[in-house]
């Protein structure tokens, strides 16, 4: 739950403070060269070139300012030991909340040279970046408004830490590694979440520093914890524009003997000195920035009386201790400065990505909302359609029924789509024609959504002589039962008199004939458009890892493999769907079908994840799938591949504890189910699982001991059916924890169930008809509650 409410609060505060923030990102990097920049503009003003001239005395250049100027005070002057540079003098505001003048002067013959080139320019830019350039200034609403912004960042620095939180978290390459090769919403996240690591802690600078200038409070808190105390008359650092006031300046004021001091006191070794004129009395301060210095507060200050020429105090550098040099310089810790010129280059960059994140972010919500609308399409396509006469019923097990009944609804002009699971006599009798697209499952079972509806509704026949029908069966020759829950679904009609537009056609797997005689036999009845029906075509997928989970186990070797677009393509899935692998090196002349895999991944990661089990033929060789996976096929190498919706399989949309069950490999479905509660941060789940033994099969043992600590799971139980501690299986578990599932299923959990259906899927559904009744797994099946993904 964490999760989520974090995940929520950091797109709602990028969508909003975002903008602000990337705002604020650009016009810090324009500040972060401000001198340099106008330097360069400003050849005669700033940068002055070489006459043979030397400086006069600070005193002379002083005195011929103030005669230039009669009447104004000069409230800072500074000194410059670069002979190229021009010197600089700030008068006092003339008015009351106004920043005073700054000028340029000329230290050969003290003559002012005005402005510099983008001295206003980057006024403006400093405006915008503080308060956005609102009325009022930094007393009105845009200080407030940025202030919220440095929050924001601060908050996006970490929870976008947390929520990426990779599942490798000790592996560099998985938090700073960017893959290129991906593109639309997973290149948009990798951005995000990449970048955003490689600048997170920049951000945290920034963010850190900036409040400083936003809030009294916090100003005077950091002063306190870098110093021990908070000082009198405001804050050291940058002072803000509009915060200078004028006052009247004394009757005289003189460098004449308080300068000889200084250069006695240091030797005259400086690259600039900033003397802060006294409003009042005699005592003048000098702010001394040492030779090679990395910053401009890297600056040893002397108090000195300008009368008597005596120091007053003084405060080097060296003997400052860490955080009142932080304290004192935070402009300089703010843009960098503090660390030199690779400082400030970074954070120069980091500014300039600032937009980036705005931006990503933006793309990635538009994305998910698309999704959303498409989801919400995909879920009102079962109202009536316009052929009302003609109707579409389906049972699906893992989405291919449904799917198939989608494409036949829409090529008979819009048929009314149904499931077989919801269907009445009402439905019935107001059809002339109704066509069936049902699947068996295992050994001549019904899906599970309509176990209610086989055992009850089709127990006596229906009302429906005037009705013309067909059916098209889906199923598996290598179960004895093949397509027989199609047939007793044609069979029922029957019994009620239903007249059968042409005989049940079954279809077992891809079986391009089937569904060429499926799409015919609609094309007599006037369906239009029945072209290809494969659902999404194959793509090429990249194998980039594949790992051994299980060394060393008495079982089949179990890999996880993750494999990526190779065409930069955006794929789309939701936890639960299915993968359909077309294996590569196949015999010349040997039929190649499309191999079916739980997806263990989520669109979040970028990639697709399969848990496969490597299964070795009774003469020894591989099979096709598992063997072209786990060995044949190269790193780097391509593989086609398509993406299949599963339905059945798919969480309902309100979130709700899970109960779920698996063995072996089954636990890849109920990965992605994880993964996805994880990533929107929906914990106390449950997870049943069972193997072989705990020495060699404990699979993802690591990843499930995260979930449990960050509340993902909040019950793990597992059974190692070959370990004589302890010998049972995962149905057993079921059975022993009855109580508890029923007192789960009270509270509105879901049951999910993954894994084989040799053994594992009919006695786990047969413990759960125990536990909770046999018309209420029934009816959860029907609701999307019970489901089940089993192979």
């Amino acid at each position: 739950m964490a999760r989520r409410v974090l995940f929520q609060i950091h797109w709602f505060l990028g969508i909003t403070a975002g903008l602000v923030l990337a705002v604020m990102g650009i016009t810090g990097a324009t500040l972060s060269f401000e001198n340099e920049i106008m330097r360069a503009l400003s050849p005669g003003v700033v940068r002055l070139a070489p006459d043979g001239r030397v400086a006069l005395s600070p005193q002379a250049v002083l005195a011929r300012v103030q005669a230039q100027r009669p009447g104004e005070r000069v409230e800072r002057f500074t000194v410059v030991a670069d002979a190229g540079s021009a010197w600089e003098v700030r008068f006092a505001a003339l008015e009351k909340g106004k920043r005073g003048e700054r000028a340029r002067v000329d230290p050969r013959d003290g003559r002012l040279l005005g402005k510099a080139n983008g001295e206003g320019f980057f006024q403006t830019v400093e405006n915008i970046h503080r308060w956005l350039a609102l009325p009022e200034g930094p007393r009105g609403i845009g200080r407030q408004i940025t202030g919220f912004a440095a929050i924001s960042l601060l908050f996006f620095a970490l929870s976008g830490i947390y929520l990426r939180w990779p599942r490798r978290a000790l592996d560099w390459r998985a938090w700073l590694v960017l893959d290129w090769r991906k593109s639309g919403r997973n290149l948009y996240r990798a951005l995000h979440v990449v970048i955003g690591t490689w600048v997170a802690l920049a951000y945290l600078l920034s963010a850190l520093t900036g409040l400083w200038w936003s809030y009294e409070w916090y100003r005077e808190g950091a002063q306190y914890v870098l110093t021990g105390k908070v000082p009198e008359g405001g804050h050291e650092g940058r002072q803000p524009a509009g915060e200078i006031e004028g006052e009247t300046a004394p009757a005289t004021t003189s460098l004449a003997r308080a300068w000889p001091t200084l250069m006695t006191a240091t030797g005259g070794r400086f690259d600039a000195v900033q003397v802060t004129m006294p409003e009042t009395g005699s005592e003048g301060r000098f702010r001394v920035l040492l030779p090679g210095a990395r910053h401009d507060r890297m600056t040893d200050d002397y108090s000195i009386d300008l009368a008597a020429g005596h120091v007053l105090k003084v405060e080097r550098y060296a003997d400052k201790p860490l955080g009142t040099v932080v304290a004192t310089s935070m402009y300089e810790v703010h843009r960098g400065a503090i660390f030199g010129l690779p400082g400030r280059i970074v954070i120069l960059i980091t500014s300039l990505t600032m937009p980036l994140f705005t931006v990503t972010g933006l793309l990635l919500y538009f994305a998910r909302r698309r999704r959303k609308r498409a989801v919400q399409a995909e879920a009102t396509a079962d109202v009536e359609g316009t052929n009302a006469t003609t109707l579409v019923a389906y049972a699906s097990q893992t989405g291919g029924a449904e799917r198939l009944a989608r494409q036949t609804a829409a090529a008979l002009g819009g048929a009314r789509l149904v499931p077989l699971a919801s269907l009445d006599e009402g439905q019935l009798a107001g059809a002339e024609r109704a066509l069936f697209v049902v699947s068996t499952y295992g050994e001549g079972e019904p899906p599970d959504t309509v176990r209610r509806f086989a055992r009850q509704t089709m127990a006596a026949p229906p009302s429906v002589a005037h009705l013309d029908y067909a059916v098209l069966a889906l199923g598996d020759r290598e179960y004895a039962e093949f397509c027989a829950f199609g047939h007793k679904v044609d069979g029922w009609l029957r019994s009620g008199g239903a007249t059968p537009l042409f005989e049940t056609i079954e279809v077992d797997g891809e079986d391009p004939a089937a569904h060429g005689r499926w799409q015919h036999n609609l094309a007599l009845l006037g369906a239009k458009d029945t072209g290809a029906w494969a659902g999404e075509t194959d793509r090429p997928w990249r194998l980039v890892e594949r790992e051994l989970l299980n060394p060393g186990s008495a079982g089949g070797p179990v890999y996880r493999v993750a494999l990526e677009p190779a065409d930069g393509k955006v794929a789309d899935w939701r936890a639960g769907d299915i993968a359909e692998v077309l294996p590569g090196g196949a015999v010349e002349g040997a039929p190649v079908s499309h191999r079916e895999y739980s997806i263990a991944s989520i669109p979040a990661d970028g990639r697709i994840e399969f848990i496969v089990r490597q299964v070795t033929r009774s003469d020894g060789t591989l099979g096709h799938g598992s063997g072209w996976l786990t060995v044949h096929a190269g790193i780097g190498s391509t593989t086609a591949m398509r993406l299949r919706s599963n339905s059945g399989f798919h969480t309902p949309r309100e979130p709700r504890p899970l109960i779920l069950i698996g063995n072996g490999t089954g636990i890849a479905g109920l990965r992605s189910h994880l993964r996805q509660a994880a990533c929107s941060g929906q914990g106390g789940h449950w997870l049943l699982l069972g193997e072989r033994n705990r020495a060699h099969d404990a699979l993802l043992a690591d990843e499930l001991a995260g979930w449990l600590a960050d509340g993902t799971l909040t019950r793990l139980d597992r059974a190692w059916s070959r370990d004589a501690d302890c010998g049972r299986y995962v149905q057993d578990l079921v059975a022993d924890a009855a109580p508890d599932i029923a007192e789960w299923v009270d509270r509105g959990a879901a049951i999910l169930v993954c894994g084989s259906l040799q053994g594992m899927a009919p006695a786990v559904d047969a413990a759960l008809r125990m536990a909770l009744g046999e018309d209420r797994l029934d009816g959860m099946a029907e609701a999307g509650l019970y489901l089940r993904d089993i192979y």
